[in-house]
């Protein structure tokens, strides 16, 4: 048997290479001369032992010489010339095996937009990675509560409790609502948004024409009382005093302000006299503005509207125009301005707005006047009365319904 020493490119300790030596010459004496593996004398067997990184010097039994040999750990037989050999494995993402520098492998599943990345890195919020299924977005670094993608890797949306930045005025999460502070569409309620903030607001309509109010609802979002002069003009014959409250309802409904019943919830009564009720009965005293429709006020509230108005101060129809003189100025009502009935008020009301002979009179107040006038026109302490078949124009007056729901009932007349 023979020893081969071969150089090796690893080095391991000196110790170590002397124990290889020390085992080369115990083989070497306790193998008799001509006996092999296979009992032939040609035969020869090779040993080759290898160990990584190892140098050392041997001296040689018959020439005394010394040599520096490295050692492999290779073993071949006579038989045969298998080796076994180590080799080293190199590190690759996406084999399967989590290695130094990869914090997950998933083999084949690894991708951008999986658990664990094509880097072999983990998919985390703000990598600028979408984990499908897991983050609705990720916008990297930008990710942010006020941006578009928030620091949770969710989408900033209306109702989230996130202002998204240059989109949202304000976000209250749930309690988002079109009569709280931030409404449903994510902006703050505010007097003119057609939204009526609750405990702030009493009404709210969408600005329009007429910003300063004259619409029911003021500018500052208050209630106000409307009153207008029907652009058209009628016979005696109304149709009774419901009759004239169906003209006047109708004439609120054309009027560039509407929906008058959608926006401000009321209704619109004629100031006429009506036999079943006297006509401060049929209207609520308001403590309130009483408007034109351009938002002038006309008086504080029902003590000063019944006191008298400035001349002209009822001469605006429901469409924003004054009344002019070829229209003609004089309005049926039968009524005081301080909403009483004048004398003897079947005869001077076309027996309560039924009838339109000629033979048959109703009483006026005229628009262009100011006092009293303007519902009851008088010369002399009596008051001006024409032909039933004539025509005239009506005035208009506002209720609110939510607040007043009972005089919003057909019929009705305060006991």
């Amino acid at each position: 048997m023979r020893i081969t020493a071969v150089r090796n490119p690893y080095r391991a300790t000196r110790g170590a290479a002397r124990l290889v030596a020390v085992l080369g010459l115990g083989l070497i004496l306790g193998c008799p001369e001509g006996q092999g593996t296979s009992g032939d004398s040609a035969t020869e067997t090779t040993l080759q032992i290898t160990t990584a990184s190892a140098s050392a010097s041997a001296t040689d039994s018959e020439t005394g010489t010394t040599s520096s040999t490295t050692s492999t750990t290779e073993e071949s037989t006579s038989t045969g010339s298998s080796s076994g050999t180590t080799s080293v494995v190199e590190e690759v993402c996406g084999d399967g095996l989590v290695q130094a520098g990869e914090e997950c492998d998933d083999g084949e599943d690894n991708a951008d937009d999986a658990a664990c990345t094509s880097a072999c890195t983990a998919n985390v919020c703000g990598d600028a990675l979408l984990h499908v299924g897991v983050e609705e977005c990720d916008d990297g670094d930008a990710n942010a509560d006020g941006a578009p993608c928030t620091a949770s890797c969710t989408t900033n949306v209306c109702g989230d409790g996130l202002v998204l930045e240059g989109a949202e005025e304000c976000d209250d999460g749930e309690a988002n609502a079109d009569n709280a502070a931030c409404t449903s569409a994510c902006a703050i309620n505010v007097c003119g948004d057609g939204l009526v903030l609750e405990g702030v607001e009493e009404c709210d309509d969408i600005d329009s024409q007429f910003s300063g109010g004259g619409d029911g609802c003021s500018a500052t979002c208050t209630r106000e009382v409307v009153l207008f002069v029907s652009l058209k003009r009628f016979t005696g014959d109304l149709g009774g005093p419901a009759g004239a409250d169906e003209i006047c309802a109708h004439a609120g409904d054309q009027s560039i302000k509407l929906p008058w019943a959608e926006q401000n919830n009321t209704i619109f009564r004629a100031w006429i006299a009506d036999p079943e009720c006297p006509l401060d009965r049929r209207f609520p005293h308001v403590d309130r503005p009483y408007v034109r429709l351009d938002g002038e006020v006309i008086a504080d509230d029902w003590d000063d509207f019944v006191d008298g108005l400035e001349p002209g101060s009822a001469a605006m129809n429901e469409y924003g125009l004054w009344l002019e003189e070829a229209y003609n100025f004089r309005v049926w009502t039968a009524v005081d301005g301080d909403g009483t009935d004048v004398e003897q008020t079947a005869a001077r009301s076309c027996n309560y707005w039924t009838l339109s002979g000629d033979s048959f009179f109703g009483a006026v107040g005229k628009a262009d006047l100011g006092g009293l006038a303007w519902s009851q026109w008088r010369t002399g302490g009596e008051p001006v009365v024409q032909g039933c078949h004539k025509e005239a124009h009506l005035y208009c007056l506002q209720v609110a319904c939510d607040e007043y729901p009972e005089y919003c009932e057909p019929g009705y007349c305060e006991p």
